[in-house]
């Protein structure tokens, strides 16, 4: 039996909140139970990326770490687009990850893995590397902490692949091109490299993504605690890494900066403006501004952001309302301001493939992460029942979306597994031979205290 899930995105806690510990006594108590109920001969967890978070901190404001220091910082590695000091870069990584490993939420999941290892079925777990923990590609020594902490955990890998359950399984941000260095890469860091989208190579290089969610989601929770905003307004703002898609964040700010007082609102402008100055001035951003050198029609993302700074940070708050509005106008008239459009399906479509003849195989199911999306579409179908899939295995956190009236915004906890089993399992009443699929996904709006 399979079992994937992605998206944990577990933090040291000082931007964000972690998943309820109880999360991964639930997790564990129903892979057990499925597994006996479908007489699962083996159990093999997945864990499809951005399980660990190492760039969702404000470790490098508050320690604080110098720009030209940081990772995205200082002269960049034509390799990998990071600071070229690897061993700083590397220390300064270890302390963040030890702040994970250190929380409540991360030690409960090391619990779930370490039952399920000593439990009835034979077990294994894979750690399939995302885009918030692609630094584990760089630092092998990153990779035996983690299997320190999670001794359950007994490889690494950027995809897993399966005949046996008709997988291809990814973290899907290979398909986006803010979070994957393959773009990148080949055009501005080493310009004509002949290197394939899946090279190990490319998942050695940084993206933008992670400079954002550093400088410009965890620093508005920096800046806002450091100008001593109230605990109710900061608390919002630790949700804002969980927004989709990113660049609703601007209409986000002013719809909760709507309902504060006037030094409430000033604090958001302050913050933001500080976040946006502190992206934009990493040398990843100057770098990656390089990919596309049209401003207006086929700008990359520092150049939205860019063009977000100039609409946005006006002399006060109070005027914020106004310029968000002008941003919504401005991304009508010119689409390459509006947030890039989701690839994976896209990608699912070129990955998913039956095999030649009435008996082959191949890979029915790829399932990807990384949008925080739950979903499953069929591509294509048989008459003999089979059909090639694209599976998203969301997350277990908060999304937080625009509502249908286009001007606020709602969120609720989610939930969401995958189990496949292969030909002798979950043997009743199925066509022998046959590999077997079940999707959950849940979905729970609740105000908690």
């Amino acid at each position: 039996m399979l079992v994937l899930i992605s998206d944990l995105h577990l933090t040291d806690e000082t931007t964000a909140n972690n998943v309820n510990p109880e999360a991964f006594e639930l997790l564990g108590s129903d892979i057990l139970e499925v597994a006996a109920r479908r007489g699962a001969r083996e159990i093999h967890l997945v864990l499809l990326g951005d399980i660990l978070d190492l760039v969702r901190t404000d470790y490098w404001h508050r320690t604080p770490v110098p720009m030209a220091r940081r990772p995205w910082g200082g002269t960049l590695d034509r390799r990998t687009g990071m600071n070229v000091d690897r061993n700083a870069t590397r220390d300064q990584f270890h302390a963040v990850l030890a702040g994970i490993l250190a929380t409540p939420a991360a030690a409960a999941l090391g619990t779930t893995l370490a039952a399920l290892a000593a439990g009835p079925v034979p077990f294994q777990a894979t750690y399939v590397v995302g885009n918030h923990d692609r630094v584990l590609w760089n630092f092998p020594s990153l990779q035996e902490s983690v299997r320190a902490a999670w001794p359950a955990v007994t490889s690494v890998a950027h995809a897993y692949q399966s005949a046996e359950y008709a997988v291809l399984a990814r973290h899907g941000h290979e398909w986006d091109e803010n979070t994957h260095g393959w773009q990148f890469r080949r055009r501005v860091l080493v310009p004509n490299e002949n290197v394939d989208r899946f090279a190990a190579v490319t998942y050695e290089t940084m993206a933008i993504g992670e400079v954002v969610t550093a400088e410009l989601m965890s620093g508005l929770v920096f800046h806002a605690v450091d100008q001593g905003a109230p605990a109710a307004l900061v608390e919002q703002l630790r949700d804002v890494n969980n927004l989709r898609p990113l660049l609703d964040v601007f209409a986000w700010l002013e719809w909760i900066g709507g309902v504060g007082d006037r030094e409430h609102r000033r604090m958001l402008h302050e913050s933001l403006r500080r976040a946006l100055d502190g992206l934009l001035e990493s040398s990843l951003a100057r770098e990656w501004d390089r990919l596309a050198t049209d401003f207006l029609v086929s700008g990359d993302l520092v150049d939205r952001l860019q063009q977000a700074r100039a609409v946005l940070i006006g002399p006060d708050f109070e005027s914020f309302h106004g310029r968000v509005e002008a941003l919504k106008r401005l991304q009508r008239l010119i689409p390459s301001l509006m947030p890039a459009q989701d690839g994976l399906l896209t990608g699912a479509r070129s990955e998913a493939v039956f095999g030649q003849g009435p008996d082959a195989g191949g890979i029915h199911r790829v399932i990807y992460g990384h949008t925080h999306r739950a979903r499953h579409e069929y591509l294509a179908g048989r008459p003999d029942g089979t059909a090639r899939m694209y599976i998203n295995t969301g997350t277990f956190l908060p999304l937080i979306t625009r509502a249908a009236d286009s001007r606020t915004f709602a969120s609720a906890l989610q939930m969401t597994m995958v189990y496949v089993y292969r030909g002798d399992e979950d043997t009743q009443r199925k066509r022998p031979g046959t590999s077997s699929l079940d999707i959950w996904n849940g979905t729970r709006h609740k105000l908690y205290v």
